[in-house]
């Protein structure tokens, strides 16, 4: 009995060890599985000032969660054919105490001349715990490019006139915009994006536009702008009609403005307004109104003059 004891101890000893072994397990998993966006507005220019109140972010986020019993996890992005410098990390590492981590995983695509980015792109995570194991997950992304995009800049010291008409019937979208000014400025953008077949969340019609540190110099310095944004319900529109203008003899501190406008994927139908004016000296002015025969009609005018800051977020939807 003595003799066998030893025996006994070491087959317990073998199975502990085993099934401790069987027991170390690592996962990772990405959510959501599948994203859709295009390529970030208003930042092609270099030194284009940012606007953080309206500029509309076109990052988009995957959460990538790993679980394990058997640390550390060295976790990593395999890319594939996408641009490494769209990922905001490659890599991490999961450590003690922690046996579960998610992390943000961000992507932006930048929008460079000459260079298209739509498509279908697969992103691979793959976790390898301390013991060898490994787990991998997947996810896709699919970038639209923009079908038309026009996007000035203007810095300096002198005049400038800019007109604009634009009319797409496939997407119900008419503008009208007249811009002008005399004087000093550090930054003046004006961007307008198309994109026919917007999915998710991408807007069919897109225009931001930013004024920085307008100052009137000299006598007779001028800033006007006269701009009108429609959607005819009877081509399917929302049925907005969206008028601003604006203007100073003194100075623009600030002025940004976003119009979104979406007739497919998931935001079908829908029209959102985002603007920020800080002046002195100005005024601002926004006329906005939805008409749907038979079924909706609102009307508002709200006028600004003097030394002031007037902001406006309006957000239309087709019943």
């Amino acid at each position: 009995m003595k003799k066998l004891l030893p025996i006994a101890i070491l087959v317990v000893v073998v199975l502990f060890c085993s099934a401790s072994t069987a027991a170390a397990w690592v996962s990772v998993s990405i959510t959501p599985e599948e994203q859709v966006t295009c390529p970030q507005i208003s930042e092609f220019w270099f030194g284009a000032t940012p606007s953080g109140v309206c500029q509309a972010n076109k990052t988009v986020t995957y959460a990538v969660t790993v679980e394990t019993d058997s640390l550390p996890v060295s976790v990593a992005v395999i890319p594939g054919k996408t641009p490494t410098s769209w990922f905001s990390w490659l890599a991490q590492t999961l450590l003690f105490p922690d046996t579960s981590k998610t992390w943000p995983l961000n992507l932006k695509i930048p929008l460079i001349a000459g260079k298209d980015a739509g498509g279908q792109y697969t992103i691979t995570v793959t976790a390898v715990d301390w013991g060898g194991s490994t787990a991998q997950a997947t996810a896709t992304l699919v970038v639209q490019d923009h079908d038309y995009v026009t996007e000035t800049f203007v810095s300096g010291n002198g005049s400038t006139t800019l007109n604009e008409k634009f009319t797409n019937l496939d997407i119900a979208t008419k503008v009208d915009k007249h811009i002008g000014f005399s004087g000093e400025i550090d930054c003046f953008t004006k961007n307008e994006y198309l994109l026919m077949d917007a999915k998710g969340g991408n807007a069919n019609f897109e225009q931001e536009s930013v004024i920085s540190e307008f100052k009137a110099t000299m006598s007779g310095d001028f800033l006007y702008g006269s701009e009108r944004f429609q959607s005819c319900a009877a081509m399917g529109g929302t049925g907005v009609d969206i008028r601003e203008t604006y203007g100073s003899i003194g100075t623009m501190e600030s002025r940004c403005e976003n119009i979104n406008h979406h007739m497919t994927g998931d935001m079908a139908r829908k029209t959102e307004l985002c603007t920020y004016n800080s002046f002195t000296d100005g005024s601002f002015m926004v006329d906005a109104r939805q008409s749907v025969p038979c079924t909706k009609k609102v009307a508002e005018r709200q006028e600004f003059f003097g030394n002031l800051t007037a902001a406006k977020h309006l957000i239309f939807r087709r019943p």
